[in-house]
């Protein structure tokens, strides 16, 4: 039976008491490995491999460096074909000269972890599988010590886990220009498929290490070919659209992802892993596009293809809570809201699913509460915001929207100084950060320091989008409020920005400008403000029967903020 893209975590914690190599009559695994010009990286892979495997097969596709020195000093076959665009070629040369009942397959910039050798051997010994997958962890730096990297402490993205360990057979062949596989083989007869708890650390997925290597150019280049070359086949779609989007090239990736799910649309074939990667950049680019609706379709066709998986849950979320922040009644705001929340939290209880391979990091764990604790901001939920947001932070420590996300539910729960506090060390490049202490100061009663952490806000705008959009509705409150203070209300967008263009002597219904709650925590304080200044002028237009009309009931607030204020001077 196939593996498919979840297995049981109780597989993974398997773990085979050896802890020597075995003796004489014990299978013999060969590493068969492609390289080129790694000469820094090749050492440190053939020194964890040591003692684990009993031949190494190198095809060098053209090094200028040490590389094939280095791999003959270590008694390794060393093979050379030139590059000719073609992953697989090189793949298959080494499987042609290795002489061994196994193998395994590294690139030069990943290595066994420690204590990985002997899980490797325990299982080729036992025998019961044909193809095992590898759990990778993606180092977040290119020092981090291999055991920080796997408990997840210098762990830059989620656990993959990859075909890397095969039996040896005849037919055993790579296929594809890029993005090499052997699922091919693994198809025919029904291959015996297993997860190995053996650790491979990838050091090449560091973001200066990649874009020093130029790999993004090199992949969009082989994946266009791959494309041009096999239109009909839809894996290749998926890979070139996140290609592009990690490279910043939106529109390619989106013209890249609609040519490839007409493909998934008209009902050619696929596999379950091509399908989850090409719809989860499809809908999240539909999302970006503001086609929020669109994007359900998306993730509910691809759930046809891979049910439960988390990433689609996940989208789905992100959909509904776009639809929410864009309604137009509070009632199928709250409805969209609740409908994210919900599938935010079926993201989250397949958590303890082991997934392949996933496309949005943190779909199952932190980037899902993370989201969670956002709408439940949204749904005026402080305590249940602030309950989510840290459990994001135990699973991401030092993620940057936990920490936003908890000075605003800090903020939302009456506590500015507290805020503040959370949000010291969390103010960057992004304009988030510096909305939300605009916000506490104001809060906290230090008014006069909006304008500075205001200004810092716009000017990070002009290069960074806010990482999450509500925070635009956090800008224009915090706008409004910088206005009023100054005695200088101007129209403005939102609930306080309708405050202020009443005040400006604005008396326009703004479209959706109530669909959220006014602050009234805030406007006390901007009215009380204007009091003590005895800027009563402002105040005298929010008292009028036609501002009701634009704001319901905000004549009955204002004065029974005024009443308030004047009977404690009293």
């Amino acid at each position: 039976m196939a593996l498919g893209l979840v297995l049981v975590r109780a597989v993974l914690g398997r773990r085979f008491a050896c802890g020597r190599r075995l003796g004489v009559g014990a299978p013999r695994i060969a590493l068969c490995m492609i390289v080129r010009d790694e000469a820094a990286m090749l050492p440190g892979c053939l020194a964890s491999v040591q003692g684990t495997v009993d031949q190494v097969v190198v095809v060098d596709t053209g090094s200028q460096d040490d590389t094939q020195a280095i791999a003959e000093a270590a008694g390794a076959i060393v093979l050379e074909r030139p590059w000719d665009d073609d992953f697989s070629a090189p793949r298959n040369l080494a499987l042609e000269h290795a002489d061994a009942d196994w193998i395994l397959v590294l690139d030069a910039d990943e290595r066994l972890a420690p204590g990985a050798g002997d899980v490797l051997r325990a299982a080729v010994a036992a025998d019961d599988f044909d193809c095992g997958f590898l759990p990778l962890h993606n180092a977040s730096r290119i020092d981090a010590r291999l055991e920080d990297v796997v408990r997840g402490e210098e762990r830059l993205t989620d656990v993959a886990y990859l075909p890397r360990v095969m039996r040896r057979t005849e037919d055993l062949r790579y296929e594809g220009l890029i993005h090499e596989s052997v699922a091919t083989w693994l198809g025919r007869g029904r291959r015996p498929q297993f997860l190995i708890g053996a650790d491979v650390v990838h050091l090449g997925g560091v973001p200066d290490v990649r874009q020093r290597r130029r790999k993004a150019e090199r992949n969009i280049g082989l994946l266009q070919r791959a494309v041009e070359q096999s239109p009909e086949v839809v894996d290749p779609y998926g890979y070139l659209a996140h290609e592009h989007f990690e490279a910043g090239d939106v529109e390619s990736a989106r013209s890249v992802a609609e040519q490839g799910w007409r493909l998934v649309e008209r009902g050619v074939a696929t596999t379950e892993l091509g399908a989850l990667r090409l719809a989860t950049a499809h809908a999240w680019l539909q999302i970006q596009d503001r086609r929020a609706d669109a994007a359900l379709v998306t993730v509910a066709r691809a759930l046809s293809y891979s049910a439960g998986h988390p990433d689609l849950y996940f989208l789905r979320g992100c959909a509904q809570e776009a639809m929410g922040l864009t309604a137009t009644s509070e009632v199928d705001r709250r409805t969209r809201f609740a409908l994210a929340v919900d599938a935010y939290q079926q993201a989250v209880a397949q958590s303890e699913r082991i997934l392949l391979q996933n496309f949005i990091q943190g779909s199952a764990s932190w980037a899902a509460w993370v989201r969670i604790g956002t709408v439940k901001l949204l749904l005026e939920d402080p305590p249940g915001a602030l309950e989510a947001f840290e459990r994001a932070r135990r699973g991401r420590p030092g993620h940057r929207e936990a920490q936003w996300g908890k000075a605003e539910a800090l903020l939302a729960a009456g506590m500015p100084v507290e805020a503040m506090r959370q949000l010291q060390s969390a103010l960057d490049e992004r304009p988030d950060g510096w909305v939300l202490a605009a916000l506490g100061a104001e809060a906290a009663g230090m008014a006069e320091e909006m304008e500075g952490l205001l200004g810092r806000a716009q000017l990070c705008l002009a290069n960074q989008r806010f990482f999450s959009p509500h925070r635009r509705e956090r800008y224009d409150d915090a706008a409004a409020l910088l206005t009023m203070y100054r005695g200088e209300p101007h129209p403005g967008r939102g609930p306080l920005g309708q405050v202020a263009s009443l005040m400006h002597g604005e008396q326009v219904r703004r479209p959706g400008a109530r669909v959220r709650p006014l602050d009234l925590r805030a406007l006390r304080r901007v009215i009380e403000h204007l009091l003590r200044r005895d800027q009563r002028r402002w105040i005298t237009p929010l008292l009028q029967p036609e501002a009701s009309e634009i704001l319901p009931g905000i004549d009955r607030m204002v004065q029974a903020i005024v009443d308030g204020f004047v009977h404690a001077q009293a």
